[in-house]
């Protein structure tokens, strides 16, 4: 019988014994990792229909690792790493597996890098195997992603073409990596290994680029952020647009990337791009707008006066593209573009220096934007944008757990207020509020103020994120589904929403499914903690429990003070049942501030019944009911680690005042 040996926390089949490495031996290699799409999930339905996959799987990928001079190192689980002896006979092989794959009912990911490897006592590391895996992750089903050290030994080869697709920080890899995707002609199956109808872009979508800052003073660059931002703001009011993010727009920032490829990445038809020469009081802008599917240039214009020609110039932009893409303006649509909240000129700039430092989420930025504001309300007075800037920084203080949270939503609150006594229906104010009512404890409340900023500003992410955070802690998966593909559609470089895709599939008991979202979202994320326990958690509820371990332990020590990396410590050690260990990670005040917040709370009561604590369980699940969590099927039945606390007399009554609040809830 073969030998299980660890690798990445997978098991694989072991290297046959006259193929193993005894010693330390380097060498640079090219390296191809594959993974089976949908494998664990198919294991759980049919276990024989998944294993003759794995053996079919198997059969092709050694007739094709032969026939290209390449060597299987290891086999997975139901993913398998090769080597091969040049870049281009990697990726030739992985094109023709991905063929022959097709002709079955196998969907593959592929991840190929050229880097060293390391084998040592039958096993093998490195850089060339850590990056191979984390492409394979990120990959699309059906295709395969490579490197940029693969693709420039392959650039010049006849009959290999490569797309770019992001340069990503990948997990434990110190630099950065470019990540292409190999161009074939045959459409990549779907997740489930079914073929893909090659789609048509959005007729009507657009990603406004950032305009470059022409000005001599490159302090001025808040400036053509700002004006950037608020065209997206203006066509975000025009229902039948799709219009990409700010977030997402301004990470093509500075970049060199054809028109035509970042249009392809962020899947719209039309790019808007342009530059800002601001002196003194005189103003140049120039805009253009180009169709990426024909490379063609459908409008173009220059622009000189005065800064107090701004809003007159910005109008002018909006309505120009929606003539060019012939899209007629309802009444309503050409008041919102026509409108300008704030008419003097020295205020707006304290507007737009605010929303700059609003955006880097420091704590010292906070303070500089509300300094920026109350400037801008001493010359304008009373309004309702720069109210609006006001309340968001106390909810972002909030978010970001640099104040009191309590004292945060009293001044969020009071500037919800002062909105509303000058426009009674304003988007701002509903956006605002609606958010607050999530973390005040009042879901139902907050639903219905981001649904109202929604029919006035369709394409707003945040609304529609935090719809959709709403929707999944009441229990209504199917309602927060509409509202994330949406969001993910305008603001597709937004880690979060990939992860609140999978949280969907977590609530709806498909945890194997979610953690296929999550690892291309933990792969966004960067190296931030929050997102690595997230991840862990993911896999926890799909019982990849040492995959799971290895990240919560890669959090706590790039933070360990911070609450969430300690969460992670909190439910590794929970899952291990070590009652000792699991409490002491709760000590030094985790478990209060938890409490605070209604998922950090569940995770709590989760860790707490893990370990046989069902009175601190059920305590905590109190407080996540309390702070507006109702998702009675999730508590009731679908998470496994509840389990120990649901036959508990106190468990039961708490669940039938949740089921009631469940079934009240209106959405």
């Amino acid at each position: 019988m073969e030998k299980a040996v660890g690798f990445f926390n997978k098991p694989f089949l072991a290297m046959p014994e006259d193929r193993r490495h005894t010693s330390h031996v380097r060498k640079l290699a090219a390296i191809m990792f594959s993974d089976i799409v949908g494998y664990t999930a198919l294991m759980g339905r049919d276990e024989e229909a998944a294993f003759q996959i794995l053996r079919k799987n198997r059969v092709i990928h050694k007739k094709l690792d032969s026939e290209y001079k390449g060597e299987c190192l290891k086999e997975m689980g139901d993913g398998i790493l090769s080597s091969f002896q040049s870049a281009s006979d990697a990726v030739r092989c992985a094109n023709a597996l991905q063929k022959e794959i097709r002709n079955t009912n196998i969907s593959l990911r592929i991840g190929i890098h050229l880097g060293e490897v390391v084998f040592e006592d039958g096993d093998v590391f490195g850089d060339g195997v850590n990056v191979a895996s984390r492409l394979q992750e990120m990959a699309e089903p059906g295709t395969i992603y490579m490197s940029g050290a693969v693709q420039k030994e392959v650039k010049n080869k006849k009959h290999i073409k490569t797309k770019f697709v992001a340069e990503r920080s990948l997990k434990n890899v110190d630099e950065p990596v470019r990540i292409y995707k190999l161009i074939t002609d045959d459409p990549a199956p779907d997740s489930n290994g079914l073929r893909r109808k090659t789609t048509m872009t959005d007729k009507k979508s657009i990603i406004v680029l950032p305009f470059e800052n022409m000005s001599p003073d490159p302090e001025q660059e808040y400036f053509s952020d700002g004006l950037t931002e608020e065209i997206i703001t203006d066509l975000s009011y025009i229902e039948n647009l799709l219009v990409i993010s700010r977030s997402s727009a301004m990470t093509f920032k500075g970049s060199n990337k054809k028109i035509t490829d970042i249009a392809r990445e962020v899947n719209v038809r039309y790019v808007l791009e342009g530059s800002v020469r601001k002196a003194g009081n005189n103003l140049r802008i120039i805009g253009q707008l180009i169709d990426a599917e024909t490379d063609t240039h459908l409008w173009a214009e220059k622009y000189t006066g005065s800064l107090d020609d701004i809003f007159e110039i910005q109008e002018k932009v909006s309505k120009s593209i929606a003539d060019s893409l012939k899209m007629k303006l309802t009444d309503e649509e050409d008041k919102k573009i026509s409108d300008r909240q704030i008419s003097d000129i020295q205020a707006y700039e304290y507007y737009l220096k605010a929303k700059s430092e609003i955006n880097s989420w420091t704590e010292s930025g906070m303070e500089r934007a509300l300094g920026f504001l109350e400037k801008g309300l001493e010359i304008t007075g009373d309004n309702v944008l720069l109210y609006y800037g006001m309340g968001w920084v106390y909810w972002t203080y909030i978010n970001i757990g640099f104040k009191n949270k309590e004292e945060c939503i009293v001044n969020a609150e009071k500037y919800v207020k002062k909105i509303f006594a000058l426009d009674v229906d304003s988007v701002y104010g509903h956006r605002l509020l609606g958010v607050i009512k999530f973390r005040s404890s009042n879901l139902q409340d907050g639903v219905k103020h981001l649904k109202k900023s929604l029919a006035q500003d369709p394409n707003d992410p945040d609304a529609l994120l935090w719809l959709t955070i709403s929707y999944c802690n009441v229990g209504r998966p199917g309602e927060a589904m509409q509202w994330i593909e949406r969001a993910m559609k305008i603001d597709p470089f937004n880690p979060w929403h990939p992860f609140m895709y999978a949280w969907i599939h977590i609530v709806s008991g498909k945890f194997s499914k979610a953690v296929d979202i999550s690892i291309q979202a933990y792969n966004m994320g960067g190296d931030q903690p929050f997102f690595s326990v997230l991840h862990a958690i993911f896999l926890a509820y799909d019982k990849r429990y040492e995959e799971s371990f290895d990240i919560c332990d890669m959090a706590y020590k790039m933070d360990p003070e911070g609450l969430w990396p300690r969460m992670g410590q909190c439910l590794k050690y929970a899952l291990k049942g070590d009652k000792e260990h699991t409490i002491k990670a709760m000590s030094g005040g985790v478990k209060d501030k938890a409490r605070c917040d209604l998922y950090d709370a569940l995770l709590m009561a989760e860790c707490d019944a893990l370990i046989g604590e069902k009175g601190e369980a059920i305590t905590s699940l109190e407080y996540a009911v309390t702070l507006g969590a109702i998702n009675y099927p999730f508590y009731n039945k679908i998470s496994p680690f509840l389990e120990n606390i649901r036959g508990e007399p106190r468990f039961k009554k708490l669940m039938e005042r949740v089921k009631i609040a469940w079934e009240n809830f209106e959405v």
